[in-house]
């Protein structure tokens, strides 16, 4: 609903009137003003309850005001409510410890930041001391970052061509893109039962020959969240691995999106049974406050003084509440709970499949699932414009969802589910209701 359409005189239209005046908005643009969450449920600025199935971004996994966590914080305000990084801290100290009880392998050391693109730059500091090169492998429909040092490792978005990285070109790094995992859309024209995980056999290729100034490592997503929400195929974390190792250089997961719980285990590669010599955090590691983090291996935990930080970094209330966080997340085995609800909203999706004309696949883990839209199976066309339909029907009937790729179109055309890790059944049954209904009325409009 754009602006034009909203009732005159409600409160969403003046806020968005004020809103445009003042607030520069580059991350989208949606006509609705949220005033008030607890759960999954949230409200707008004109008394409508709608109920969350993005986690307000993936940022909230336990959802809104969780009581715990909101207590925490309120505990911390009552103590301190900052400490320099030069100072110790003990919400800062315990977090990490926790986060490094709770991580697979040796992983041991966290480097605290603000955003995750900031946490990936950490990781890259961290391999490019250790290794001495400073060229990363990445995957053509990956998204790690905005920051300048992360942008040459995040896909082309639609809005940023035709010249939209002009003049920023001296500060964008090279890095080593290679064909992404996507066996609903290969793009090395393959099938999964017999590619013999060709696609990461491009890794030990760009890792061998295809850097100028050697290389640092291999950054991945287990899933591939804004490229299309595509978990990555069985082995191909464990074969990525094995290549890292033979060029020595470290396997770095980015579990920006994919931890907590996400995609069920407490940490996304533990799903892949692989020990990665970095991982990063961020999205929800601040129960909703600024907060990400890298956790390595001692062999790749070295910088020099003052090379990296940031002054909010590690910040006590944002740590305080991470910890409230991950603690009802072991006590309430969450991890379970992702997978039982995340099976549940994939088999009610998958029946909804059956009788749309418009689905044309159903994919994720745990609690990270996307739905992909295309015009026709069989040519497997994007459906974009009826994407964007589908989502302002769920606005419409009370739902919110969200969209991702496929990267090299105008437009997403998957729907993303990412609800709370502790959601019920009754909650993701009504999530799929919507959905349906939603669908159905765009297949029966067209």
């Amino acid at each position: 609903m754009s602006t034009e359409e909203l009732p005159a005189g409600t409160a969403s239209r003046r806020l968005r009137a004020e809103s445009d005046a003042y607030v520069l908005k580059c991350m989208g643009d949606v006509d609705l003003a949220l005033v008030e969450g607890q759960g999954v449920r949230v409200r707008d600025a004109d008394g409508r309850e709608y109920i969350d199935a993005i986690s307000a971004e993936w940022v909230l996994n336990l959802g809104f005001r969780h009581p715990e966590v909101r207590q925490a914080i309120l505990e911390q305000l009552d103590t301190i409510d900052y400490v320099s990084p030069v100072f110790e801290s003990e919400a800062r100290t315990a977090l990490a410890k926790r986060l490094a009880e709770l991580a697979p392998g040796r992983l041991q050391k966290v480097l605290y930041a603000l955003s995750g693109g900031a946490a990936v730059e950490g990781a890259m500091h961290l391999a490019m001391r250790a290794t001495g090169g400073s060229d990363f492998v990445c995957l053509d429909a990956a998204f790690h970052g905005r920051t300048f040092a992360t942008i040459g490792l995040t896909y082309v978005h639609p809005g940023m061509v035709e010249g939209a990285n002009q003049g920023l070109d001296r500060y964008l790094p090279r890095q080593m893109r290679v064909p992404t995992y996507n066996c609903y859309r290969c793009p090395l024209g393959l099938q999964r039962e017999s590619c013999d995980l060709a696609c990461a056999d491009l890794v030990d290729f760009a890792l061998g020959r295809g850097h100028l100034n050697g290389p640092a490592g291999f950054i991945v997503e287990p899933l591939q969240a804004n490229g299309s929400m595509v978990p990555a195929p069985e082995g191909y974390l464990k074969r990525a691995h094995e290549i890292c190792r033979s060029h020595d250089v470290p396997l770095i997961v980015d579990e920006v999106q994919g931890a907590l719980c996400r995609c069920g285990p407490m940490y996304a590669s533990e799903r892949h049974g692989v020990e990665p010599e970095m991982i990063i955090l961020g999205k929800a590691l601040g129960g909703g406050l600024p907060l990400s983090a890298t956790i390595a291996v001692p062999e790749y935990s070295e910088l020099l003084p003052w090379e990296y930080g940031f002054t909010q970094a590690g910040n006590p209330v944002a740590c305080a509440a991470a910890l409230a966080m991950l603690e009802v997340m072991v006590r309430d085995d969450l991890p379970a709970n992702s997978e039982r609800m995340g099976a549940l909203l994939m088999s009610r999706l998958e029946e909804i499949a059956e009788g749309s004309r418009l689905i044309g696949d159903v994919r994720g883990e745990g609690l990270m699932i996307g739905v992909e839209l295309v015009r026709d199976r069989a040519t497997k066309e994007e459906a974009w414009t009826e994407t964007d339909q589908v989502m302002a029907a769920c606005l419409d009937l009370g739902l919110m969802v969200g969209k991702s790729g496929p990267v090299w179109g105008s437009n997403g055309n998957v729907i993303k589910f990412k609800p709370a890790v502790n959601v019920t059944a009754d909650e993701i049954d009504e999530m799929a209701t919507i959905f349906g209904r939603a669908l159905a009325r765009v297949e029966a409009a067209a």
